[in-house]
């Protein structure tokens, strides 16, 4: 199977579904928001060379996964920028997507200038621990504690 990983904003018609995947995915994280908040939100990533900024992964001509790069994700933690939003859809899982659109993304932010990346998780620390981060903080929402992790860039 090919995959390749395109700015989101090449496909910005598939936002709506995007944000079922989202909405539905991480429905517990929503607590004040709407399908079509998160479809707003989403469409603010729709940009080149900047953060914010989306990717998603591409294959048989459809996509098969997301991630995003956020400047903000917590609002009471004052540093980022975040990867955030990384989505497969559930039949392409366990096959490196995953994988692929963090390496990409982590790229991207590099590219920008970005040293540090940081992301939370509430169940993927493992993941994302295998890619190279490391945990920093753990982190209490009013859905539970999250793992907030950190990266170092090579080459920025």
């Amino acid at each position: 199977m090919d995959v390749a990983v395109y700015p989101m904003l090449d496909y910005a018609t598939e936002v709506p579904r995007i944000a079922s995947w989202f909405f539905e995915q991480w429905r517990p994280l929503y607590t004040e928001e709407s399908l079509a908040s998160v479809e707003r939100r989403i469409r603010t990533w729709l940009t080149r060379n900047q953060i914010p900024t989306a990717l998603v992964a591409v294959s048989d001509k459809r996509i098969v996964g997301t991630v995003a790069l956020k400047i903000r994700e917590l609002p009471d933690l004052d540093f980022g920028p975040w990867l955030a939003g990384l989505f497969v859809v559930p039949e392409q899982r366990r096959r490196g997507i995953g994988a692929l659109l963090v390496a990409a993304a982590e790229q991207q932010a590099s590219a920008l200038g970005v040293r540090q990346l940081h992301l939370y998780t509430p169940d993927s620390e493992g993941f994302y621990e295998r890619l190279g981060w490391k945990v920093v903080d753990r982190h209490a929402l009013p859905t539970g504690t999250v793992s907030v992790m950190r990266k170092d860039l090579q080459g920025s």
